[in-house]
């Protein structure tokens, strides 16, 4: 269980994509600088379009007692806390991904009828943009995002059912834009690992009890 649970975090943090690598913070740095060296003064503005965003977004998060890392280390490799968001322009139906380093605004709290969660309250138009695969401008892209829900809420705790354990429960919510749905919740749909004060992730599963959050890094 544990040499999977490791395989697992590493395939999180290591996902292909095109570009560089959104996790390596050295590789993301150098190549932001690159490109920023070889775009043309008269380059053409970034599309701005109007779109919407899927209410559940994926990620990984180091947590800690005071807020957010930016980023934690696991198998010698340093990976960052992140968000990815699923965007549709209006008057289309194929939908993008930009992947964000979350700002932490403050722990906050959620609950349905059977369960409770403490959650992480993230500010996207104070985030910062590690990739985005639908080439519109980053600075609208996050604007946008902050119109469309407002603040938006993760929250975890040990799974109800038996079944779903050591997995964790996800609790998804924001101020807007989930339509008729008050909140979504995903049975099992995470899993969270120990992290020392360094950021240093061990494979040690945590299940933190209902209204409550664990140090460590949680991936959903």
């Amino acid at each position: 269980m544990k040499a999977a649970v490791v395989s697992l975090l590493a395939l999180v943090g290591c996902a292909k994509h095109d570009g560089p690598n959104p996790f390596d913070p050295d590789a993301a740095m150098a190549a932001g600088s690159d490109a920023a060296m070889m775009v043309p003064v008269d380059a053409p503005a970034k599309p701005k379009p109007h779109f919407t965003a899927n209410s559940s977004i994926s990620g990984q998060l180091a947590i800690t007692a005071t807020g957010l890392r930016s980023t934690f280390t696991q198998g010698g490799q340093q990976y960052l806390s992140m968000v990815t968001v699923s965007l549709t322009a209006e008057g289309t139906t194929t939908s993008c991904g930009v992947t964000l380093g979350p700002a932490f605004v403050a722990f906050g709290s959620g609950h349905t009828s059977t369960r409770n969660f403490k959650t992480v309250i993230l500010d996207f138009p104070g985030s910062t943009m590690l990739q985005n695969q639908c080439g519109w401008d980053d600075q609208w892209v996050l604007q946008q995002l902050g119109v469309f829900f407002g603040n938006y809420s993760v929250g975890f705790a040990q799974a109800r059912f038996a079944e779903d354990q050591p997995n964790v429960d996800v609790f998804l919510d924001a101020a807007s834009g989930f339509g008729d749905t008050a909140n979504i919740v995903y049975a099992g749909g995470g899993t969270a690992y120990a992290m020392a004060d360094d950021g240093t992730v061990s494979a040690t599963v945590i299940q933190p009890a209902p209204g409550t959050l664990l140090q460590g890094a949680y991936l959903f």
